[in-house]
């Protein structure tokens, strides 16, 4: 049965559970249970092999609220959901982005009531972000204090299967993409700022060598951006570098995006263009992409073009050309002079 088969066939299963499995409570509980368990099986290891970050929002908007419908039947749709949630928040700051640009170029070009309008959008849609991202955060935040009887970020119980891993570093992710977006909202979803410290703790509980260096990665940006939380810890830069080695030979570049989050935080333009020529040469064939993560990997890239879109637009107007990651609109390119330097000694 291909991929597309077993998507469909637990969608349908999904489907009937919530519409025909109407009658003693338990049956209905395990119904979805058992639609929940497919997808867990089934479909979310085809979509963490998708490539396609975008189609991947689209559909975490069309099945969340269809995953989430579970819950009221007595099931428990955490690890799907939360993979969702994060899917979807996505779109939100995607459009966030654009909006952002549109500010940024207006400014430019002294457009104040279009620069206005396009400020008061992205932060309409910083707070869907973070709505979306702290609703996925919250429901692992529940489901883990439930399951193991402590707060999270309070030890390390053991998580048995990979997925159980996979949904804990994206939990902690979504928190902490919560917190920013609600920063840049405005305060419109009243994200508590102690995630930051609660995922730096959390993190500490996954291999940070199975998981692509991205654990130590998210403590290193945290370091950067709450005062007092690297006091004590490696130098968070040395332990970016480190991360954005170890993301290459594995094949996952989230650590190059946590890099340049954390680059761009500075406002230093040496450490933001390291981070975005890093990117740009990990994308050789020789460093191909790990077949199972490819969703991960194409949001990581996902979130590398918005820093460098913002960071062009900032300086220029315009957003990354083709090879805007490798060479900087007030770098010379030295193919072009080398070029003109033979030309002139054939004309000789």
């Amino acid at each position: 049965m291909s991929k597309v088969q077993k998507i469909c066939q637990g969608m349908a299963i999904i489907t009937v559970a919530s519409s025909l499995l109407s009658g003693c409570s338990q049956v209905v509980k395990t119904g979805a249970n058992v639609a929940l368990g497919f997808s867990e099986k089934h479909i979310v290891p085809p979509i963490l092999a998708m490539d396609d970050a975008d189609m991947a929002c689209n559909s975490g908007n069309a099945l969340t609220p269809a995953i989430m419908a579970t819950k009221d039947m007595g099931a428990d749709p955490t690890r799907v959901a939360v993979l969702l949630y994060a899917s979807s928040g996505i779109c939100a700051e995607n459009q966030a982005l654009e909006s952002e640009l549109r500010y940024l170029r207006a400014s430019k070009a002294g457009q104040v009531s279009e620069a206005q309008d396009a400020r008061i959008e992205q932060k309409r849609w910083a707070a869907i972000a973070a709505q979306r991202q702290y609703a996925g955060y919250q429901l692992f935040e529940n489901h883990w204090e439930a399951k193991y009887n402590k707060k999270l970020g309070e030890g390390c119980p053991k998580m048995k299967s990979d997925l159980d891993q996979t949904v804990y570093l994206m939990g902690m992710i979504s928190g902490l993409q919560a917190m920013t977006n609600d920063i840049n909202s405005g305060g419109a979803v009243n994200v508590p700022k102690d995630i930051a410290a609660v995922v730096e703790r959390g993190m500490t509980c996954l291999d940070n060598a199975k998981f692509w260096g991205a654990p130590n990665a998210t403590r290193a940006v945290i370091w950067t951006l709450l005062p007092g939380a690297g006091d004590g810890k490696p130098d968070p830069y040395q332990t970016l570098k480190e991360s954005v080695q170890l993301g290459e030979q594995k094949g996952v570049r989230l650590s190059h995006a946590l890099y340049a989050v954390a680059a761009q935080a500075s406002g230093d333009d040496a450490k933001i263009r390291d981070a975005l020529k890093s990117f740009a040469a990990s994308r050789s064939e020789e460093k191909p992409v790990n077949p199972q993560f490819k969703l991960v990997d194409s949001m990581a890239k996902n979130m590398v073009q918005a820093i460098s879109d913002r960071y062009w637009t900032e300086h220029t107007g315009i957003r990354t050309g083709d090879d805007g990651m490798q060479r900087f609109w007030d770098e010379k390119d030295n193919t072009t002079e080398l070029d003109e330097l033979f030309s002139e000694k054939d004309g000789a």
